[in-house]
Order: C-alpha cells, then structure tokens, then sequence
C-alpha cells in the first residue's frame, strides 16, 4: 500500500467498527478499551492550545493516560503538583516524562546530574508514575566518543542507586543521526550495550521506533532481541514522524510483534498528527488497538 492509502485502510476499519471520536460524552467503553493501550504525547497533540488545556482534551478523545516531557513548566506557571490536580480533575494517569538533565556525557556535570535526578524522582512521586526519560547526550567539544560514552554510562551508574532506592526508572532515549544530529546515542546498538554494562533494573531503554526505523531499521527483529533492556516504547511514522498509515512503517504487524515479544507497558504516541486532527489519529490508533 500506498502510505495514503494505509491510514485510509486504518481509517475505513476504525469506521467500520464504529469507533466514534466526539466529545467525552459519546466516547464508548469500546473507544476507551481500544486506547487504553496507549499513551498519549500532550507535547505533541493538541499544540493548537495551552499545556494545561490538553489534558481536557485527551480525555475527551477517549484517552486514560499521557505522557509528556518537563514537569516543571515556568511559562505555563506549572510543576509537578499543578500537573498531578490537572491529571486528577480529567481522571488520567501519566506513565512517564522527561524531566531536564545536564549533558553527562561530561562527568565534571555529574553533582548537578545527580541533584536533577534526586528532584525528578520526587516530581515522580508526586505525579503517580515510575518511569523518568533522559537524554543529555548531546556531543561535548574536546571529548572523544570513547570518553563520552564512558561517562555517560558513568553518569547512569551513579544515578542507579537513586533510582532503585526511590522505584523509578530512567529510561535512555537514543536518537538518530538523519534529523537528531549532534548526539552521542543513535539508534539501538550503542545504547543496548550502554544498559546492559549498568545492569540495573531501573535503567532501561525507551525504544522510540520513529528513531530506531530512520538509523537502523530491522525494527522487529532488533527489538525482540534486546527486549530484555527495553523499558517503554514510542512510535510515529517515517517519515514526517506523524500517526501510522502515513509513512513507510507497518504499525499493524509492528505493534502486534512488540506485545508478542512480551512489551506490556504503554505504547507512547508520540508523533504530531497530520494537520494537529487528533480526533483522525485516535480513530487510526483505535484501529490499531491490540490487548495487552
């Protein structure tokens, strides 16, 4: 197919099933079953309005769970306790965020790394969620990849006991190298080994497959094989990192291989909906939906 004519596939099968994307009070139980397999992005749906106003909306379109990236929100007078009523108020839970960490591939950061993390397990707490995304690998000038990479892995080791004592887990999020440029981490490989020398239960890898399919591809076989270090996963569609059905990635036989490799967590939507129409993303996510 065509990767118009998948999303109208999708589309055409969500129709057929009656799947209706209305406001709160005519979403179905149904609607409700088939998205409760995933989680949200309020970072990247619903841009067209403030933060604080797309919690309504998730629930709305018949979501129980987001995601999203910092708690603390200066511009939008937000942290982690305002967050938690707006989560409360529209009956939502959040599975996880990514809360600001200084670049640790540098170790001379690594108090201030520290610090981050002791505060972004509190604002877990305080959120009702177990899971925290880092990144801070961006390439530091003067360093080699090898003095890199042994300080970030560094930097998660310290951080470990922190997180198995607080039961949170950090989860590294690679990148890629087509439009990600500037990183020390892309794609599975460097990470997979990265998490496996830290050989902690609380540092795993979010497995975002929107990166993984644009620097490595192979995606089933190379998830399957690593699921032991994966911790959440994320999709969106290669390319325009949009809702499946419009790129190149089959999400049916994708997301159907992720719950057979035994992934039972959330799936993250973090992709940006073509024209920011949630309500056509849910009814291709709602066509989509498999049990966990």
């Amino acid at each position: 197919m065509t990767r118009l004519s998948r999303r109208t596939a999708i589309l055409s099968a969500a129709a057929a099933g009656a799947v209706a994307v209305g406001p709160a009070a005519a979403q179905p139980a149904r609607l409700v079953r088939q998205l409760s397999g995933y989680a949200v992005n309020l970072d990247t749906w619903y841009r067209h309005v403030p933060f604080a106003r797309r919690f309504a909306l998730a629930r709305a379109a018949g979501f129980r769970c987001v995601e999203f990236w910092p708690a603390i929100r200066p511009a939008d007078d937000l942290d982690a306790a305002r967050i938690r009523k707006l989560l409360e108020e529209n009956g939502l839970s959040v599975s996880q965020y990514a809360p600001k960490v200084p670049n640790f591939s540098d170790p001379a950061v690594h108090g201030d790394l520290l610090t981050v993390i002791a505060s972004a397990i509190a604002d877990a707490k305080i959120l009702g969620c177990d899971k925290i995304t880092v990144v801070g690998h961006a390439l530091v000038p003067g360093m080699t990849r090898e003095a890199m990479l042994a300080g970030y892995t560094a930097g998660l080791m310290r951080m470990a006991p922190l997180l198995e004592a607080g039961g949170v887990t950090a989860l590294v999020e690679p990148f890629n190298t087509v439009n990600h440029l500037g990183h020390l981490l892309n794609g599975s490989r460097p990470a997979v080994a990265m998490v496996k020398a830290v050989n902690s239960p609380r540092v795993k890898l979010l497995w975002d497959f929107y990166h993984m399919q644009l620097e490595e591809g192979d995606l089933i076989d190379k998830f399957t094989a690593a699921i032991a270090q994966v911790g959440y996963v994320q999709i969106g569609d290669v390319p325009g990192r949009h809702e499946p059905g419009t790129g190149e990635i089959n999400h049916a036989t994708l997301i159907r291989a992720v719950r057979a490799a035994g992934y039972r967590d959330k799936i993250g939507l973090e992709f940006i909906p073509v024209a920011d129409d949630g309500a056509a993303a849910v009814a291709v996510m709602a066509g989509l939906a498999v049990p966990v």
